[in-house]
């Protein structure tokens, strides 16, 4: 089945799809039921409608995850959280922050005190250091401290973003 475009006769040219209505003169194209992206101001960004960005639980799932599997690939082969961990931990926050949604900034600020602290809790149990829960949390307050410079590069770096997605949104 194949549908051509149908000309009015009143009118040289002007196409009008087979399903939508009929539209007479001097009518635009809002008129019609079509929607137009807005002119972007110069110097403005905008972001795709398609594509509004992540929502809060899209940050916390990318987030969690890749910080987990870089948090166990870094303690399977160094026995420790070090830069194989910290590296992708801040470029996700930060990723998330540029990707999060405009209603949804305060997202990506929460995320990564958050997943350090799931990391945290996690890492002593997959390594099995820990044989008491006293072991534990000595242990998660231990690895908290020593990741302390990683979180505070995370957050420093999702604030930088968002508020200069703030400042230009505005």
């Amino acid at each position: 089945m194949s549908f051509s475009p149908v000309t009015k006769s009143d009118s040289p040219a002007v196409e009008v799809h087979p399903f939508s209505k009929q539209t007479g003169e001097g009518m635009t194209a809002g008129d019609q039921g079509e929607v137009s992206a807005p002119k972007p101001e110069a110097g403005r960004v905008y972001r795709s409608q398609r594509r509004p960005g992540l929502t809060a639980l899209g940050v916390a799932i990318i987030g969690g995850a890749v910080s987990l599997v870089s948090a166990l690939l870094n303690v399977l082969i160094t026995d420790s959280l070090g830069w194989l961990f910290a590296v992708p931990f801040v470029l996700i926050s930060g990723y998330c922050a540029a990707e999060v949604r405009q209603d949804r900034l305060r997202s990506a600020l929460i995320m990564p005190p958050l997943v350090l602290l799931l990391v945290t809790i996690v890492v002593p149990l997959v390594t099995g250091d820990v044989s008491s829960a006293r072991g534990w949390v000595v242990h998660t307050a231990t690895l908290l401290t020593r990741t302390a410079p990683e979180l505070v590069a995370a957050v420093a770096l999702a604030a930088g973003i968002l508020a200069w997605r703030r400042w230009r949104s505005r």
